[in-house]
This record gives C-alpha cells, sequence and structure tokens, in this order.
C-alpha cells in the first residue's frame, strides 16, 4: 500500500512538472514547429468509391428482390396447396421442371444475377418445406 502511494505521488509531481516545463516552452516562445503535417482525412479514390457503392447496390437490390421473391413464393405455394385440394386437373396441368443454374465466371453483374437466382431456388425451396404441410 506505501509503494502504490509513493508512486502515486512521484506521478503527480512528474505531471505538474511536465506541465510547468511545457507552460515555460510556450511563454518564452521556444517551441518549434511541427515538421511534418498528417492528413487528418485519408485520400478517397474513385475506385474504391465504386467498389463500395457495387457492393452495397449488389446486396439492396438482392434483398428487394428476395423479399418480393419470398412473398411471390408463399403466394404461389399456397395457391398451388388450394388448387391441388380443390381442382386436381388444373394442378397437374401446371407441373413444372426444375432447371440446373449454370456456374460462370463473368462479370460483377452477371455474378450477382447467378447468386440471386441460387438464393431465389434456396428460398422457394424453404417456403415450400414450410407451407406445404
Amino acid at each position: 500500500m506505501l509503494v502504490t502511494i509513493i508512486i502515486f505521488f512521484i506521478s503527480i509531481v512528474s505531471l505538474f512538472g511536465m506541465v510547468m516545463f511545457r507552460a515555460w516552452e510556450i511563454k518564452t516562445s521556444r517551441t518549434e514547429a511541427p515538421i511534418l503535417v498528417r492528413k487528418i482525412v485519408p485520400e478517397i479514390y474513385f475506385r474504391q468509391i465504386e467498389k463500395i457503392m457495387l457492393y452495397l447496390t449488389k446486396h439492396i437490390i438482392q434483398w428487394i428482390v428476395l423479399v418480393s421473391v419470398k412473398y411471390f413464393y408463399i403466394v404461389l405455394t399456397k395457391t398451388r396447396k388450394w388448387t391441388r385440394n380443390n381442382l386436381p386437373k388444373i394442378s397437374k396441368y401446371f407441373k413444372s421442371k426444375a432447371k440446373d443454374i449454370k456456374q460462370q465466371n463473368d462479370s460483377f453483374v452477371k455474378r450477382a444475377i447467378h447468386e440471386s437466382k441460387a438464393k431465389i431456388k434456396r428460398i422457394k425451396e424453404k417456403v415450400r418445406k414450410e407451407h406445404e404441410d
């Protein structure tokens, strides 16, 4: 405990000593101008802004598309279920086959479209599983 109190008083005395020395330097105009001026705002290049905007735009558009597709498939699934129960001849007419999505290494937009298609397919299957029974 005594050591802690001694260290505290030494730090307080050294703090006042540093403040007094700095005040003396400013009072007698012995301060030197800093040699290096630090840039506060970093340089932002157009390419960085473009990448960020493409990324954000892709995710916002995908979110809008996925939400609308989710609700579309919910309505579609409930309609199919109702048609299957009430109108079996019409439900047999509208049966469709699943298509495979080919993965290609194309441009940014095509990759985003392929990702959206895959996510839409997963949402469609998830909605179908949730609302069938």
